[in-house]
């Protein structure tokens, strides 16, 4: 039985880093705790706008990027490049919000075997001075998911790129992506509960306090329904499992949505 704790915590550990109270800075995720949707509203989250927090994600990221170079990509990054993939088109301009320091306009061009259009779209500036300095080459916006600065129709792809879970209102910014996207839709690693209504978290993403929404599977569906959004497929992402802060297990899924006009 030891053993099999110690091969047990082993795994969270790698699959979900930080999870466990008293995580050091480094650790993606710790000290979960149950917000309102008010007081959600109400706090003052700066996490992702600190300099140290950018520089820890981008650490942990440059170690996940070696990792695929050496043949052992992460769940996640897989799933991105097989939504993308889906999509069936050939040299689509991608469009990622939530884009952090840029590293998935690397982790795409690799797994798809071939450059990609792509441009990065952030709220932060921390995060994107980081991301011009790593992609000089890439084209980069500060801008909120819930007020895209494009016309309509204008991008081939939306990849909402893991930043869905840390948007209070995650409506607004579904219905922003559906209104730039000529085309497709991607919600990459969204995580999801069955039964438990949507709900919002603190949580210490790299050491500094975030907001987290964990969103209700049936009210995201309807969301993507009432958008005009069809779900073509969804893919399993890495494990996250909520259970002991919500008292429901979570899993973290992607969609790829088409519009229906």
């Amino acid at each position: 039985m030891r053993l099999w704790l110690q091969k047990m915590n082993w795994l969270l550990d790698y699959l979900l880093p930080g999870v466990r109270k008293g995580a050091p800075p480094n650790r993606a995720s710790a000290d979960y705790s149950l917000l309102s949707r008010e007081a959600a509203a109400d706090g003052q989250f700066k996490g992702w706008h600190d300099h140290g927090v950018t520089e820890r994600q981008d650490a942990a990221y440059r170690k996940l990027i070696r990792e695929m170079y050496a043949g052992q990509p992460r769940q996640d990054f897989l799933v991105a490049a097989e939504a993308v993939r889906y999509t069936g088109m050939d040299d689509p301009l991608i469009l990622e919000v939530g884009c952090g320091s840029g590293y998935y306009s690397e982790i795409l061009s690799y797994l798809l075997d071939r450059s990609v259009r792509y441009a990065g779209l952030d709220y932060s500036a921390a995060m994107l001075k980081l991301a011009r300095k790593r992609y000089p080459e890439q084209v980069f916006v500060l801008a909120d998911a819930t007020a895209l600065p494009f016309p309509e129709g204008t991008l081939d792809i939306v990849l909402n790129g893991v930043s869905l879970m840390h948007i209070l209102s995650y409506e607004t910014a579904i219905a922003e992506a559906r209104r730039v996207a000529a085309r497709w839709c991607i919600f990459h690693t969204v995580p999801v509960a069955s039964e438990l209504q949507t709900t919002f978290l603190c949580k210490k993403a790299y050491g500094e306090e975030t907001m987290e929404v964990i969103i209700n599977e049936g009210e995201l569906h309807q969301l993507l329904e009432k958008n005009g959004l069809t779900v073509r497929h969804i893919l399993q992402s890495i494990p996250y499992d909520l259970d002991s802060v919500l008292g429901e297990s979570t899993e973290s899924r992607t969609y790829v949505c088409e519009i229906v006009h």
